[in-house]
């Protein structure tokens, strides 16, 4: 059932039948414009030639003149212009009379924010400011008062219509909605009693007044999970209205505060208390990549619109709207008729009021098609606007947030924009004028690829299109009367339940798109831990006699209980001591200590530079191993783990040439297990290294010879007892090959959707499926976009990426003009500059137990690897307690809570000798701020950074879902340690060891710090 309200108990006349007006499609005074707040214009209901001028053009009834009348005082986009012609009447509305102003009300320059509009970026004589947000809108030119911040105007209404005239505290006198004065929306106010208009109710989406929700060819799923909202909110007509609906992403950029200094809200909480962190749905589909699988939503957190999974919960807020003046009735908010085509390179929205360059920078023609589009930095984009003279006009300027968002088409993408009124027009980023607040190196700017506005650092290169005047500054929207019909009964169009949840089904889509199966053991002939070769590496991996001082075993640094690695950021090789000081080699992990016995070395401080990885599902690799790589495949064969055609080794005669030194049909392990042994830092010590490197492993095999024990197990392995180093190097590599840890829930999953018998759907959560899906969707699709980079079955595509990860650990002594105590990664194998900084993907597989993370080992927890990805600068930020890491003044720690300080090693570091995490910081790598950021500009610059950082907007709850699924990937083999003990020497099997009789001090035996065995 429907029904139709025609007025309030205030008498307004009904708007004219052809809705000629900007404004209203109904509603209005009967007299002359009047003042309704605060002494500023209302928007007139007549018809006429109102555009919003604040010169002498006519405004119809209004006779307010010159109130909006900007600092040159040029036209406002409507009305007469500079040159006596008559611009189009104003004569379109998407349910509101005008656009909000940001709420910024804050300068900046490139790496901070001010308190206020007087810090900013200046022209290229140093002295002229450039105009940023804050001086423009109506931030700058309302007052700031009791109904809304930085120009946003906004009136508390009763449940029955009236106006509010409480204390404005909601939690002892409550309101029912909120009427935003300048747009004409009213929103619905959140409660907290646990009924149906409840904050933390949350929906799936597609009920009653989702667009294209009656048209027979929709696509995907729609919900009716939040009818019984809107049934119930238009029989109770809350606040005076029976036209509820779900707003567009359009109405939810309206009252988002980016000047806001809240973390938890970029919403004025004065007016809309009980804003939750959650995405809100809009009306509207999306129309990108798999978008029968995805809505629009927006999230308050930091004021970002977001496509997200039909299928997720998300939090609603309902709006009323003033009924459209538009001639189309599809979802398109930019259809042709919404604008003018001047016939001088401008464009005037008939919505708005705004006047746009028809091109974007650098190109120009009437169709946009000559010239090259100019991207540049955020000061160079605010200087070209502030100095743009198109069609003789010269108040042009960079566009804020809400007025660049404004010219997105949702209904179409690759661009999001109508083409046929700004031809030309790629999917590239372009700069609004808005700087970011939380994030002082990051400024405002739409992905016009489907549409997504997010912020990015303001050295970053982005287009241009700049913009003017618009609707008077001052001008308030009329209250409007309700026309239109109200929804007050289902109308069964819901999306009946299928046989497969929709969750699996889009998990289906991405994993057959990706060729995924599930199991990454497919077609690899990989060694059993029970082969006689394996049991030899077995035995070999935990002896101390390969290490030059006999104090180190592999396993030192990848024992299978701490996740095959060593649970430390940088790991302890030789001469490991624990905190009195005792010799003692075998305590693993937390505890362990580096001696610091030499002139060059500091007593207690790690030496080694990188993380060591893990060395579990080693037999998955094919391309290369060491973070950058520096044994490699010669041909990277998929699944050949380069047995086929030789592998390149820091010993090969040059960068492309096999190692000559390596067998014919050895396998990456096996070429990998010759380089800790003859490495310093790492297992030879201060053992001289002799004539050359092959010298020296001789030197290791001869230990071995004549022992009876080890002879027996070369033997077994090889048919003969002659003990050689390629013979030690083929066993490790069996015994590392052999451990594959790859049966997970994941594997589970994958099998139950390709079909197989016995496998369960279920074997992942609901969030886990989730995150799944976010993992495996780009991040320019709303996706985090990991398998970008961690893509097939062993989730890695074993490139090199750049990700803005400084080295602040002790380094790996590279240093150039910029940079001192840096870690160049794998420039260091190519020599190539682009290489700087670049480092292997990490497979995924067992990676929740595999921690600390990255190259650098800086990173503790798999959501901080998550925001790196999502925030870099911020990560960065948080990683060193520094304000920006653009900030070449900033010091480490200046903020405090530097996740620095949590790091197990730095800790351990800090417990040991009572000092601070400032100390530790200077004595490890004084350089480490320097070097991060230095690399961080050059990871993201695209012309200097072979494959800069990926990039991706997800928020916190969908970071978490991705850390979940990440989950997922661990076989619990690897956190049982009964199933782990075919792999490790104990106390319960070391008499079987070879070393047990002749010298059981040469066998590894883990221990913790508390003296428990591993």
């Amino acid at each position: 059932m429907i029904i139709k309200q025609k007025t309030k108990s205030t008498l307004r006349i009904l708007c004219s039948a052809i809705f000629t007006f900007l404004l209203l499609g109904c509603g209005g005074s009967d007299s002359d414009s009047t003042t309704i707040e605060n002494d500023e214009t209302t928007i007139p209901d007549t018809g006429g030639d109102t555009g919003g001028s604040d010169g002498d053009g006519d405004k119809g009834d209004d006779d307010s003149g010159d109130e909006g009348e900007d600092d040159e005082g040029e036209d406002n986009g409507g009305g007469t212009g500079e040159d006596g012609s008559e611009e189009p009447p104003q004569d379109f509305n998407l349910g509101m009379a005008a656009l909000n102003d940001t709420g910024i009300g804050f300068g900046s320059d490139y790496d901070r924010n001010g308190s206020d509009c007087s810090t900013t970026i200046t022209a290229s004589d140093n002295v002229t400011p450039l105009d940023q947000d804050c001086s423009q809108g109506r931030s700058a030119a309302a007052d700031s008062d009791s109904n809304g911040a930085n120009g946003f105007d906004f009136t508390r209404i009763n449940a029955d219509g009236s106006e509010y005239s409480g204390s404005g505290n909601y939690n002892s006198a409550p309101w029912s909605c909120v009427r935003d004065n300048r747009t004409g929306l009213m929103w619905e106010v959140k409660t907290r009693d646990g009924g149906v208009r409840d904050a933390g109710n949350t929906y799936r989406w597609g009920g009653l007044t989702a667009l294209e929700r009656q048209d027979a060819e929709r696509e995907g799923d729609y919900y009716d999970d939040w009818n019984g909202l809107i049934i119930t909110t238009n029989e109770e007509n809350l606040c005076g209205y029976s036209d509820w609906r779900v707003p567009t992403n359009s109405h939810l950029m309206s009252i988002a505060h980016f000047g806001a200094s809240s973390r938890s809200t970029k919403i004025d909480n004065d007016y809309f208390p009980n804003t939750v962190s959650d995405f809100y749905w809009s009306s509207m589909p999306y129309r990108g990549e798999h978008g029968e699988f995805y809505a629009w939503a927006f999230q308050y957190v930091f004021g970002n619109n977001k496509n997200i999974q039909r299928y997720q919960s998300a939090a609603l807020r309902l709006v009323r709207i003033i009924d459209p003046v538009s001639t189309s009735s599809s979802m398109q908010e930019t259809p042709d008729e919404r604008y003018t085509v001047n016939e001088d390179g401008t464009v005037t929205d008939l919505a708005t009021g705004l006047m746009w360059a028809q091109c974007v920078a650098g190109l120009d023609g009437t169709l946009c098609d000559g010239g090259t589009a100019e991207a540049m930095d955020w000061g160079d984009a605010l200087a070209y606007a502030q100095s743009h003279d198109l069609a003789g006009h010269s108040d042009w300027r960079l566009p804020n947030n809400k007025e660049l968002f404004s010219l997105i088409d949702f209904n179409t993408v690759s661009p999001a924009i109508n083409l046929n009124i700004f031809p030309s027009t790629t999917q590239e980023y372009t700069w609004s004028s808005s700087p970011m607040i939380e994030f002082s190196q990051d400024s405002w700017f739409i992905n016009f690829k489907t549409g997504l506005n997010w912020f990015k650092g303001r050295s970053d290169a982005m287009l241009v299109r700049v913009v003017r005047s618009g609707i008077d500054d001052l001008q308030l929207a009329e209250v409007d009367i309700q026309e239109g019909e109200g929804i007050i009964s289902d109308d069964g169009l819901g999306t009946v339940s299928g046989s497969m949840e929709p969750v699996d089904v889009h998990a289906q889509v991405l994993i057959n798109e990706q060729g995924l199966t599930g199991d990454p053991t497919v077609g690899r002939d990989l060694p059993n831990i029970n082969d006689a070769k394996a049991q030899l590496g077995k035995a070999l991996f935990y002896s101390k006699r390969l290490s030059g001082e006999y104090d180190t075993a592999c396993a030192s640094c990848h024992h299978p209980v701490l996740g095959g690695g060593d649970n430390l950021s940088w790991p302890v090789g030789y001469d490991a001591v624990d905190v009195f000081h005792d010799f003692k080699p075998n305590l693993l992990g937390s505890g362990r200590y580096f001696n610091g016995s030499d002139a060059d070395e500091l007593d207690g401080y790690p030496v080694i530079g990188r993380n060591a990885p893990t060395i579990f599902n080693l037999g998955l690799m094919d391309r290369g191993l060491f973070w950058d790589a520096r044994v490699e495949s010669v041909s990277n064969t998929p699944g050949a783990r380069g047995t086929d055609a030789g592998i390149i080794t820091p010993d090969s005669a040059n960068t492309s040439t096999a190692d000559i030194n390596i067998p014919s049909g050895a396998s990456l392990a096996n070429a990998q297990s010759r380089f800790p042994t003859i490495t310093h830092n790492e297992m030879r010590g201060d053992e001289p290294l002799g004539t050359s490197n092959q010298a020296y492993r001789d030197m290791l095999a001869e230990r071995f010879v004549g022992d009876n024990q080890w002879e027996e197990l070369f033997l077994s392995a090889f048919g003969s007892n002659t003990i050689t180093f390629d013979r030690i190097a083929e066993a490790l590599a069996a015994f590392e090959e052999s451990m594959v840890f790859a049966d997970n829930p994941w594997k589970e999953y994958v099998g139950a959707l390709r079909g197989e018998a016995n496998k369960d759907i279920n074997s992942l959560s609901f969030d886990q499926k989730v995150g799944a899906v976010l993992f495996m969707t780009a991040g320019d699709e709303g996706g985090a976009a990991c398998s970008q980079c961690h893509s097939g079955d062993n989730f890695t595509d074993e490139e090199f990426h750049a990700i803005g990860l400084g080295q602040v650990g002790p380094g790996n002594g590279d240093d150039n003009q910029f940079v001192t105590g840096s870690d160049f990664g794998r420039q260091n194998v190519t020599g190539d500059i682009g290489d700087a900084y670049h480092f292997r993907t990490s497979p995924l597989l067992n990676v929740a137990v595999t921690g600390p993370y990255m190259h650098n080992g800086a990173l503790s927890t798999l959501t901080q690897v998550m925001d790196v990805y999502g925030n870099p600068g911020g990560a960065m930020n948080n990683l060193l307690g520094i304000s920006t890491i653009l900030n070449a003044n900033a010091s480490f720690n200046e903020i405090g809570n530097a996740e620095y300080c949590e790091l197990t090693s730095v800790v351990d570091i800090m417990s040991k000798y009572g000092e601070s995490c400032e100390q530790v910081y200077n004595n490890m790598n004084p350089y480490a701020f320097d070097n991060t950021r230095f690399l961080f500009r050059q990871s993201f610059d695209e012309t200097t950074s072979n494959s800069p950082a990926p990039e991706i907007d997800i928020n916190i709850d969908q970071s978490n879902t991705v850390v979940e699924f990440m989950d997922a990937l661990t076989d619990p083999c690897v956190t049982d340690r009964t199933c782990l003990q075919p792999w490790i020497v104990d106390e319960s099997n070391w008499q079987q060891h070879p070393d047990y009789t002749s010298n059981p001090n040469l066998i590894l035996l883990g221990e913790d710090k508390n003296g428990s065995h591993l």
